[in-house]
């Protein structure tokens, strides 16, 4: 993590020292709204078993791009999902990427980063007091530009910490999210 993190600002201080040459010129800063399919992979593990529930749901959010250099920019995001979880009721979750983009021709582009989640509530579901309010995982994708400022993108998210742990086992959820984004 302390590399990632280093190799991030140290991409955002070497675009911004470049970017001094006059030559060199920097696109502003855009934003732009997202939505899409959200599949969630609930992973459970017990003493007995090992299985995965697989939901769907949608999501939507927003973001902000920072360019740093013509090839490299960091978009954070906040996204709001919701998916079904325990027959009626649904998880919703904040989700918080922080995103390193980085162009790869041919108007394709790769983006990966950290994501923290929120979870917002549960609704009736049993117990949801045990249940974690903050996840941490990483994520990476990529997005295809349709036209300068509309997307299509996808990206499998992976946690790293537990939604939920007990003495018999645990619980932890992995998503995929297909969408689309138009940048104003």
């Amino acid at each position: 993590m302390k590399k990632l993190l280093l190799a991030t600002l140290s991409l955002f201080f070497v675009g911004h020292i470049t970017a001094q040459d006059e030559d060199i010129v920097i696109p502003d800063i855009s934003f732009g709204l997202k939505a899409g399919l959200n599949s969630m992979h609930n992973k459970v593990v017990n003493e007995t078993s090992d299985n995965v529930q697989k939901k769907s749901g949608v999501y939507i959010g927003a973001f902000v791009n920072i360019p740093t250099s013509e090839v490299f920019s960091v978009q954070p995001e906040i996204i709001y999902s919701s998916t079904e979880f325990q027959g009626r009721n649904n998880v919703n979750l904040l989700h918080i990427p922080v995103l390193l983009n980085f162009d790869l021709g041919n108007d394709f582009s790769g983006f990966i980063g950290p994501e923290g989640q929120v979870l917002i509530n549960l609704g009736e579901a049993e117990n949801s007091d045990l249940y974690n309010s903050f996840m941490f995982g990483f994520t990476f994708g990529a997005r295809y530009q349709i036209t300068p400022n509309f997307y299509i993108e996808g990206r499998p998210y992976f946690a790293l910490s537990k939604f939920l742990e007990e003495d018999s086992g645990y619980r932890k959820f992995n998503t995929l999210q297909i969408g689309l984004a138009f940048k104003f």
